[in-house]
Order: structure tokens, then sequence, then C-alpha cells
């Protein structure tokens, strides 16, 4: 049997990237299991097997072009590139960002983690992505608890019950996709012409998104993100409010491409849940007054605003008519949107590791103390803001654009209003750091490596119209 197989056509080269990290995510659980190492080998180890990993994803785009592995199970087109490397990069600059944690193990599991993310944004084929998903998911679940502490476990374990939940949904999707279509590869699903309107396909959808929801934690799924938030460590909660959504969002899209030609109707579904989204974590932000709490309902809007950009795929007309605007608008406005909300939030939460509690109060005369600590914080939050000419501005403006060609004016006056809600929580946060007189909270020093990421999200917040011009 192993001699008529081909492997040629298997086309293997293009798991390389994931499954080195794999690799070299065994070796450093086994050299955290035997040996009392530094946490600077694990740091080096883990950031070089990343710049590798995107070494060999550069390999298979130049020798094996948009040909895909595994019989079409794995992609490698343009969006399993882009969004492989943006999460490789996040995670190789939360790598240098974070001086923590000190066991291997939370290294091993990272690696996991981000390979398993690395297969869900390369994967089109249900099974694979169920695969990535919950690999990802239970490395995320322990690095949440891995602090030790009775906040984390209890945050992980709550996230982990409303994940779970959310797990059964997406296999019972798998179910119903499968009983109507006879296969699980989305690339086969979108070729049949016979399913038009299908009353399984559009329940399939809703228990697909159900999942999506709670990993990318819309409302009425975000309960368990304020818990996390509070109990982890604000840089790993700056990298979970970026990274495992990069992911979602690709799968989001693939999904949505899947859904368009066969269901009618269900962009109505998204956009009303995406608007509740908006509105509720904007109007949640305005009552907390722990800084992490906060920012933990900034990200339900700003995902609420990403998903508004992709809802214009379920629309036919909205972009089979404007094939080269939705390229550019919803396929890059993803991209650029979110990269640039990344490098804000990273500096903000960069900031807030510095304090033990990050109550509004502790940034009180942070001017007077650190004059360009607080200058970097009131950047990155302006531009998490969306206020001109700071980065996260620009992908709002992209945002804006590609719903308005859609023809969803309504939607964008939401994203608008949602935007001027969320306001009041950010200036808050900038008129303490800046205007508010007192003692506030001891501040701890950032090291070199810190100083230079800080550095780079707020030039990145500072210049970004230079990026987005590349478009």
């Amino acid at each position: 049997m192993l001699n008529d197989l081909d492997f040629e056509i298997l086309n293997i080269s293009l798991s390389y990237p994931f499954l080195f990290l794999i690799g070299v995510g065994i070796v450093l659980l086994c050299c955290s299991a035997f040996y009392k190492l530094h946490r600077n080998f694990f740091v080096g180890i883990s950031a070089l097997s990343l710049i590798v990993s995107f070494f060999l994803i550069l390999y298979n785009i130049n020798v094996q072009g948009s040909k895909g592995a595994f019989l079409g199970t794995l992609n490698n087109d343009i969006l399993s590139f882009a969004f492989s490397s943006l999460i490789l990069l996040f995670s190789f600059l939360y790598l240098l960002m974070e001086k923590e944690e000190n066991q291997g193990e939370f290294y091993a599991l990272f690696l996991f983690m981000i390979a398993s993310l690395m297969l869900m944004v390369s994967s089109s084929n249900l099974v694979l992505i169920f695969i990535g998903l919950e690999g990802s998911s239970l490395a995320l679940y322990t690095l949440i608890a891995i602090r030790g502490t009775q906040n984390s476990i209890s945050a992980a374990i709550k996230y982990f019950s409303i994940a779970a939940v959310g797990s059964g949904f997406f296999a019972l999707a798998c179910a119903l996709i499968y009983i109507k279509t006879g296969s699980l590869s989305l690339d086969e699903i979108i070729s049949l012409q016979d399913s038009n309107d299908d009353i399984l396909l559009s329940c399939a959808g809703v228990l697909i998104f159900v999942l999506c929801a709670i990993k990318l934690s819309l409302a009425p799924f975000h309960f368990w993100l304020r818990d996390v938030y509070y109990a982890a460590y604000p840089n790993l909660v700056a990298f979970i409010s970026v990274v495992p959504k990069i992911a979602m969002f690709v799968v989001v899209i693939r999904i949505f491409m899947f859904l368009e030609p066969k269901t009618n109707g269900f962009e109505y579904i998204i956009m009303v849940l995406t608007i509740f989204s908006m509105l509720v974590g904007a109007l949640a932000s305005l009552t907390q007054k722990d800084v992490k709490k906060m920012f933990a309902y900034s990200s339900v809007v700003h995902s609420s605003f990403v998903l508004a950009n992709i809802i214009p795929l379920l629309d036919h007309q909205a972009w089979i008519f404007n094939y080269q605007a939705f390229f550019i608008f919803w396929y890059w406005g993803l991209f650029w949107y979110w990269g640039l909300f990344a490098f804000s939030n990273y500096g903000v939460f960069l900031i807030l590791s510095t304090y033990k509690n990050t109550h509004c109060e502790s940034l009180k005369g942070l001017l007077l103390k650190k004059p360009l600590i607080a200058i970097s914080l009131s950047v990155c939050v302006l531009s998490l803001a969306g206020i001109p000419p700071f980065g996260v501005f620009w992908g709002k403006l992209i945002v804006l654009n590609s719903v308005m060609i859609a023809n969803y004016w309504y939607l964008a006056l939401f994203i608008a209003l949602s935007s001027v809600i969320m306001l009041y929580g950010y200036l808050k946060v900038i008129i303490y750091a800046l205007f508010v007189k007192g003692e506030g909270e001891t501040y701890t020093r950032l090291d070199f490596r810190q100083n230079f990421i800080l550095t780079l999200c707020v030039c990145v917040s500072i210049f970004a119209v230079l990026l987005v011009m590349f478009l």
C-alpha cells in the first residue's frame, strides 16, 4: 500500500513550518523536565524557531506557489501566508517583551499553540480546523492557569467551560455539513451548485459561528474575557487579545465564503450580533475602573469592527461586481486593521505590566515621574481610540470604506457611534496618566528589549499612514 502512494502528491513540505514548531516544543519540554536552564535559553530557542518557521513559509511560497498539500486540505494561498506571518510576528514580539514566565513548560506549550494556530490559518478542511482549534485552545487554557493564582485558575476553567460548549456546536455543524454535502472540505463544498438556500447549511453556519463568537469574544459570548484579562499577566493578555483572534478571523473568512452562495439572509444574523456586540462592549467599558478590564471590553468592540469588515463576504452582489475593491478592502483591510490594533495594544499592556495594580488611580502622576512612558501610553491609547493621525484610525477608515462600498451604511453608523462611546473610556486613561496629580503606584522599569518593543509600537502608531500607503 505504501509503495503505491505518491508522496509528491501529498506535498508534505507545506506542513514543515508548524511541524518544526511542534518538534522544537517537544525538545523544550524534555529540557525543562531533565535540566534546570535559564529562561533566556527557552526564550532564545523559541524566538529562533519562530524565525525559522517564517523562512520555511517563504520557501514554500517561492517553490510551491499556490499549490496545496495533503489532497487539498492544506492551502498555500495569500490568505494563509499573510496571516501566518502576522501570527509569527506578534508571537515573536511577545517572547521578547515577556519577562514574568520562568517555566520551560510555558514555552513548549506556547510553540504548540502557535503551530496549531498556523494549522487553522492554512487549512480549509473542517477536521483540520477543529484539530488546530482544540490544540491551540488546550495550550492557551494551560498558559492562563500556569500563573498558579486562584484567579488565573478559575479564569482558565471558565474559559474552558464556555469554549467546550462552542466546540460541541462546531462538531455538530460539521456533522450537518457532511450529511448535506458528503464532504468536510470547504473548497469542495463551495464548488457544489445544488446547495443554494439550504436550511441545514444555514443551521451549520449558525452553530459554527457560535464557536467563532466565543473565540472572538463577541457579546453575548464574552463573559470569560474580563476574568482572563484580570487574572493573566498583562503581556499574556496582550497576546491573547491579538494572536488567537487572527487565526479565528481567517476561519470566519473561509466559513463566510463557503456560506455565501448557499444561504439566504445569514448576513443579517451576523450583522445584528455585530452591532449588539460593539454597543455592549462600548457601554460596558464606561463603568470599568480597572484599566485591564476596560481594555477587555475594548477588544470586544474592535473584534466587532473587524467582523463588520468581512460581513460583505456573505453578500454575493457586494463582491462579485466589485472584485478589486473586495480584495483590497476586505482582505487587506482585515490585515492592516488588526496589525495596527495589535501594535497599539501591545504598547498599552507593556506599560501596564509595570504595575502590580492596574486601577485607574495607579496611573496618577505618571507624566511627572516618567514623561516618556506617559506620552507613549497616550499615543497607543489614542491609536486604539481611532483618533487621527494615529494607527487604528487608518484601519478604521479602511473598515468604513469597505462597509460603505458594500452599501451597509447603517453598519457604518453603528461603528461610528460605538467609537464615540468608547472614547470616554480611552480619554479617562489619558487624563489619569497626564493630568491627575498624585503618588500613584510604584512603577517598575522596562528592560532594553521591552523599551525597544514599546518604541516600535509607538512609532507604528504615529507613522501608520506611511504603512497604509503601500495598499
